[in-house]
């Protein structure tokens, strides 16, 4: 049995008077511990399906199913990582990672115990007793990752977390990420725009088409071995390849902005 399974008819919002619909016959499913990652044109609702599998959004036309259940709400097997990350500045880093624990009355030794663990794993140790405006960019991204883990959730949902970060750090969290993965063995759906960070770090690629009404147009399976860097041949291929995909759709993209 596929962990996720979506078979989303349609997915709309009022808009005024109107109905606006954002995307259609949407359907695929996740196995255990795979890394899927969502790409498409800007509008195309990618978001918008992330916020669906995370339960935040029940009003879509179809069914999607976590370990063969309905999805009807929020669920602590189901994490989101918004692209704000919403760390908390008033608290240190430690403090950010137990914050979710210490919501579910985990007992503070155990508590403790959890966040030295994964405190070590994003190798943020050093940084604990640091505050949120202390750090970088990049180690803000590993706290909200730590954090996530720490709940221990089978299925992490990350909404384009490493748009605001210079290349070079965005370079460093992809070896990261794949290491944090292959330890920990969650299932992750991962939306980015950039294809080869896609490439770079997925088991499969889903491409999306353009709005206004967006569907699911391609899957890539990606086979190489891991780790992966962006400059590796074998990446280059394939990313030459989702993006040939990908182009036609971005030109339609522009072509509704400009000439509705």
């Amino acid at each position: 049995m596929p962990i996720l399974k979506v078979d989303i008819a349609s997915k709309s919002y009022p808009a005024n008077a109107e109905t606006l619909l954002v995307f259609e016959k949407i359907r695929f499913e996740i196995g255990r511990g795979e890394f899927v990652c969502l790409v498409g044109p800007s509008g195309c609702g990618k978001t918008t399906l992330l916020n669906i599998l995370a339960g935040l959004d029940p009003r879509y036309e179809g069914e999607v199913l976590f370990k063969g259940r309905r999805v009807d709400g929020c669920d602590a097997d189901r994490l989101m990582i918004f692209q704000e990350l919403g760390l908390f500045p008033w608290l240190t880093v430690r403090e950010n990672i137990a914050f979710g624990l210490k919501c579910k009355k985990v007992p503070a030794a155990k508590r403790a115990r959890i966040c030295s663990e994964y405190l070590h794993m994003v190798d943020l140790a050093r940084f604990q007793d640091s505050y949120i405006h202390e750090i970088s960019a990049g180690m803000k991204q590993r706290v909200a990752l730590a954090r996530a883990l720490a709940m221990d959730p089978e299925v992490l949902l990350m909404d384009e977390p490493f748009s605001s970060l210079d290349a070079q750090a965005r370079d460093l969290l992809y070896e990261e990420l794949q290491r944090i993965w292959g330890i920990t063995k969650k299932t992750i759906v991962f939306v980015t725009h950039n294809v080869r960070e896609a490439v770079c770090l997925g088991d499969r690629i889903l491409v999306f088409s353009a709005p206004p009404v967006a569907r699911l147009k391609a899957s890539f399976s990606v086979g190489l071995p891991r780790p992966r860097t962006i400059e590796a041949n074998g990446v280059i291929d394939i990313v030459k390849c989702v993006f040939g995909e990908l182009k036609s759709e971005i030109r339609k993209t522009y072509d509704h902005e400009f000439h509705p």
